[in-house]
């Protein structure tokens, strides 16, 4: 193998949890052959959100939002139901179905399977580390993200996470499942998803397993949105002068968001400020700006950091500081 290439590959495998036998097997797999003119290093933003992919999601935040969503997941079903899809695409020998979508105003979250066609069970590695309780099912699902973009013909501002493979609680049959976020501020009338390969360690072989396909998917946008929508309305001036309306909080069926715009310019002409989400029960969820213009939309910590959905009655108050640790402002909230 040439050494910078498998350079690059030890660095991008540096951060994730993975056994040495299993890294192992990964560059056994690269140098085979199986898919090597396709493993090609591709850098894009995909409308403002910029995506990282392992070639084994193993680190441990993804670990986490795994095990956060499953959380969050199962307290949201216990009084809900959300909207069926009932779409499935075969390749190779395997499916990827989208069984049903949980459809708020702007997020999207979408429940799906990955299994063999064949009926036999698909045993994927199971990894726990000692910081986390429920093992981490080890496969990766890629997107084509190029040719989502220029299917769906879309420049509205959004972001994605995921999608995640939740951890496989029967190694017995032929299936594991997946949850993906998408945001956009608009939706059109119909969304594109095209999965364009599927890798995971097969503990039967004792290897990597990757297969390369079209899974494409196309599902209308017409949905009920189920979230609870909180008027803000308020201006705040921050410490370095920056000045920033708060528009609405946003309770979607998994997560929190916010969204307003700068006013005014903070010091060295900085969009930049911190959001917290305070909950009555104590419990504290940071924001990420998804903005970075004079509109933004903040995000809250994926899948309400598996606390399970949260809705109005729930918030307590917003506080907004120039930066993480400052004392900051604080907005109450009528939940």
């Amino acid at each position: 193998m040439d050494d910078k290439l498998k350079q690059a590959i030890d660095r991008r495998m540096a951060g994730a949890a993975l056994p040495q036998a299993s890294k192992t097997r990964i560059l056994q797999t690269v140098t085979g052959g199986k898919g090597r003119s396709r493993m090609k290093t591709k850098r894009m933003m995909i409308l403002v959100a910029a995506a990282v992919i392992l070639l084994i999601t193993g680190c441990v935040g993804v670990a986490v939002y795994r095990d956060w969503a499953r959380q969050s997941m199962d307290d949201w079903e216990q009084d809900h139901s959300g909207t069926p899809l009932n779409l499935s695409q075969s390749y190779d020998g395997y499916t990827i179905a989208l069984d049903e979508m949980y459809g708020s105003t702007r997020t999207v979250y979408i429940k799906g399977t990955v299994s063999r066609d064949d009926g036999k069970p698909l045993r994927t590695e199971q990894v726990t580390e000692e910081t986390e309780s429920i093992p981490r099912t080890q496969m990766d699902l890629v997107m084509d993200d190029k040719a989502m973009v220029d299917v769906n013909e879309n420049s509205i501002r959004g972001g994605t996470n995921g999608p995640y493979v939740l951890p496989d609680t029967d190694q017995n049959d032929n299936k594991v499942e997946f949850v993906y976020q998408m945001y956009l501020e608009e939706w059109p009338e119909t969304y594109t998803i095209i999965f364009q390969r599927i890798s995971y360690v097969d503990t039967d072989l004792d290897r990597m397993q990757l297969f390369y396909g079209n899974w494409t998917f196309t599902f209308p946008t017409d949905w009920e949105p189920v979230d609870e929508i909180l008027p803000i309305d308020q201006q705040v001036t921050l410490p370095d002068g920056a000045v920033v309306q708060l528009e609405n909080l946003y309770l979607a069926p998994l997560g929190v968001s916010l969204d307003g715009q700068f006013l005014q310019y903070g010091q060295n002409n900085s969009y930049a400020f911190f959001a917290q989400l305070q909950l009555k029960n104590g419990e504290m969820l940071r924001g990420t700006d998804r903005g970075g213009t004079e509109d933004f939309e903040i995000q809250f910590e994926a899948f309400n950091r598996g606390l399970g959905h949260i809705g109005a009655d729930d918030v307590q108050a917003l506080i907004i500081s120039n930066t993480a640790g400052d004392e900051g402002i604080t907005i109450p909230l009528a939940g």
